[in-house]
Formats: structure tokens, C-alpha cells, sequence
């Protein structure tokens, strides 16, 4: 098996990716052969059905398809070393591992056939108050290059075959904007999602945790499995029976839907998932909700020297576990704070997230500001504004919690130690 290991080798697959595609079913779960429109917040999607300028061409609404082939390019991008241009840079065989874990024939066409929807479709977005819209796709070029490779998986395939490798896969100018707008992004693990089979729960998966983060088991987030195929434009049975059975059967790949999606790792926990009749008995809901606890992150590398530190401080082990249970993502504000500070975000995302959840809120925020200050003042790091950063960081975990100050003690002035 190929699994993390292999995976790994390719390099991090964590990804960055637009947070409305996370907060509504912007990737049918089923082939589209027309335009389809959702809506986010205050704004208005139309995907696929239109072309700005040939008016002949109406490329079909994009589908999960799209959306893992989406996800395995910007897998491929090194936001931090980028020049400007849009180049993402990658063989074709290693494209089709990421995305079907094979380069066999079969999977290497279809997935040839997917990028070129990419190239073709459109997305319209309308502000719905303003009513003023802008359109962009996803892809603007792909420069296709075959070299000539020996195959070295049989001993009598001897033959000189061709390579496709894709010198230069150039993102629209647009989409490379929205890209670099850190506080519009949201982080998906793409190993679990190339993990699930079912377009369906593929589909599901994208945008139903978003609903799901601040329900409990006490309390789901509850929708009906009408209204939700129907989101996601998937065939809708019309015997509530029918309905059932789409997420309880098992598919070809031996799992139901409701297997698939129920355990899947989140940013903050773990998706869960169940089916229950309305109160009317007439339709079954999905109820979902994310445990917070599930999710307790290995002390391996970083997080051991975190547990370190933390213990140098004299608070026990049991609160360090209690503080990482309760993590979450890091905000807007933390964000744009370390983005004005110059710091490397996506690297190390995990752990200003894990220091977030150790330090009390003021001071987390207080360091994050310190950084921002530093760089607009124009005060250089001795390595880089990242590693001053992080130094700060370990040093105020691992300072020993103050204890409370009896009445008239005076307070020890700011930077007196």
C-alpha cells in the first residue's frame, strides 16, 4: 500500500483553498451538463453554462472531480517560494498519483479530461446587493511537453514511451489574487479527502463540516436528505425508502456513504455523522456535529518540544492535554497580524494554532502584534521574522505562570526581568 508514506514523498499535502468552497456545495457530487448557482453569504455563485466571449461555448457546472483536481494542483504550489509568475510546476505522472493514487491509462485520460474542463469553465461571481459580478477560471494555460522515458516496472517493456510533464501549468490572474488574500483561505487535508470513494460524500464532506463545527452530539446540525441532494445536485429518489438507501448501501468500493463520512478528520475534531426520521416520520435527516476531543495531536517533533517547554513552566501534563483539546483555528486577526509580520503561515499553521490554545488569548495576540511591529518598524531577525517568532513563542509557554499578586505588592514593570 501506498498510503501516507508514499504520499508524503511528494511533498506537504496540506492545502490552501478558497473558504467559500468549504462553506457551501460549490462542487456538485454528480456529472453536470448545465450552469449551476449557489449561494454564500452575500454572494451569488454561477458555475459553468457560459463563456465571456465565445457565447457558442457553454461548458457544464464543475463537480467533484474538479474539485480534488483543483486541490492536487494547488497541493503542488510553494506559496512562500513563489516568483509572481503563476507557475505551478509538476509531472503529469505525479499529478495522477496525487489525484487517483495510479498513472495507469485509464486514470491519466480521464484526469487529462478533467483539466481541460479547468481551462474552459468559468465562474461567475455577483455581489447580490450590488448586483455587480466578476467572472474568472480557474486555469489560464497549460504548457504540455512529452519527453521520452523508458518504462522500468517490466523487465521486457523496453520500448521508448513518452512522458507528459507539464512545464508550466499557469493559474488565472484572478484566481492567483484570491490565492493570496491568506484570510480567505481555509486548509483541507487532502489525503482525507482523496481517502473518500463516494462523489456523493466527497461532496458532502466539503461543506457540511462547516455547519457541523459548533454542534455537538446533544445538539447536530440537522438538514433533510432532500434538501441535501438537492444542494448538491444529486439525483433525488422520490420513496423516502430510496432516499435511505442512497446513504446506507453499500457502494462498489464495500462502503456506504454514511461509513465513508462518519470519523473523517476536521481542522478542529472529528465528523460525525447519523440519520434520523423527522419528527413527522415523512423524511430522514442527516444530523452531524464535529467532536472537539476526538483529535489529540502526537507529541512528535514540534509538539514534544511544545509539551517541554510547557512542563519547564511547572503546569502539568493533564492541563497541556486539556488546552489542545480545546484548539482552534487561528482567526482573521491572527492571520493578518502574522502576515504583516512577514512570518511563514502555512508551514507553520499547526503550530501557532497549538500556542494559540497554551497561551493565555492577550498574550498570543500580544506576541503575534510584537512581530507585525517589528517588521513595520523595519527590525531585522538574526534568521528570519519566522524563527524570531516561534523563539518568542516557546519562551512565554515556558515561563512559569505568575502567581497572584497579594494586595499592595507593586507590579513588576514591563521588561524589568
Amino acid at each position: 500500500m501506498r498510503d501516507k508514506a508514499a504520499n508524503r514523498a511528494h511533498g506537504d499535502l496540506s492545502v490552501l483553498a478558497p473558504k467559500d468552497y468549504f462553506l457551501g456545495p460549490v462542487f456538485a457530487a454528480t456529472k453536470q451538463v448545465g450552469p449551476r448557482s449557489v449561494t454564500i453569504g452575500d454572494r451569488r455563485y454561477q458555475i459553468g453554462g457560459f463563456h465571456p466571449l465565445r457565447r457558442n461555448l457553454c461548458p457544464p457546472a464543475l463537480d467533484v472531480r474538479h474539485a480534488r483536481a483543483i486541490f492536487c494542483l494547488l497541493s503542488f504550489r510553494k506559496p512562500y517560494e513563489d516568483d509572481g509568475s503563476r507557475l505551478i510546476r509538476f509531472s503529469f505522472n505525479d499529478f495522477c498519483r496525487r489525484y487517483a493514487r495510479s498513472n495507469g491509462g485509464r486514470y491519466s485520460r480521464d484526469i487529462a479530461h478533467i483539466l481541460g474542463d479547468l481551462l474552459d469553465s468559468y465562474i461567475r461571481v455577483a455581489d447580490i446587493k450590488t448586483e455587480i459580478s466578476h467572472e474568472y477560471r480557474l486555469i489560464e494555460h497549460i504548457d504540455i511537453e512529452r519527453r521520452p522515458i523508458r518504462r522500468r516496472d517490466a523487465t521486457l517493456a523496453n520500448e521508448l514511451q513518452t512522458e507528459m510533464w507539464f512545464n508550466g501549468c499557469r493559474l488565472s490572474p484572478e484566481f492567483y489574487s484570491i490565492l493570496g488574500r491568506i484570510a480567505e483561505l481555509q486548509d483541507l487535508d487532502l489525503e482525507v479527502f482523496t481517502a473518500i470513494r463516494s462523489p456523493l460524500a466527497q461532496a458532502i464532506y466539503l461543506y457540511i463540516p462547516s455547519r457541523a463545527h459548533h454542534h455537538s452530539e446533544a445538539d447536530p446540525f440537522e438538514i433533510t436528505v432532500t434538501r441535501l441532494l438537492e444542494q448538491v445536485s444529486f439525483r433525488v429518489p422520490p420513496q423516502k425508502q430510496r432516499r435511505h438507501q442512497v446513504f446506507t448501501q453499500h457502494a462498489a468500493e464495500g462502503r456506504s456513504v454514511m461509513q465513508q463520512l462518519d470519523g473523517l478528520a476536521t481542522l478542529t475534531g472529528t465528523f460525525r455523522v447519523r440519520l434520523a426520521e423527522t419528527s413527522d416520520g415523512a423524511e430522514w435527516k442527516l444530523q452531524t456535529w464535529v467532536e472537539k476531543n476526538a483529535r489529540k495531536p502526537q507529541l512528535t517533533g514540534e509538539n514534544s518540544k511544545l509539551l517541554a517547554a510547557y512542563l519547564k513552566s511547572g503546569r502539568p501534563r493533564e492541563l497541556f492535554h486539556q488546552a489542545l483539546s480545546n484548539m482552534q483555528p487561528l482567526s482573521d486577526y491572527d492571520i493578518d497580524l502574522l502576515t504583516g509580520g512577514k512570518v511563514e503561515i502555512r508551514k507553520n499553521r499547526r503550530f501557532f494554532e497549538i500556542a494559540k490554545a497554551l497561551l493565555p488569548a492577550h498574550r498570543f495576540t500580544g506576541l503575534l502584534a510584537d512581530a507585525k511591529a517589528d517588521e513595520f518598524e523595519g527590525r531585522v531577525a538574526r534568521k528570519s521574522q519566522t524563527a524570531r517568532l516561534i523563539h518568542r513563542i516557546m519562551e512565554a509557554i515556558g515561563t512559569p505562570a505568575a502567581p497572584p499578586s497579594s494586595r499592595g505588592t507593586p507590579a513588576i514593570p514591563p521588561g524589568s526581568r
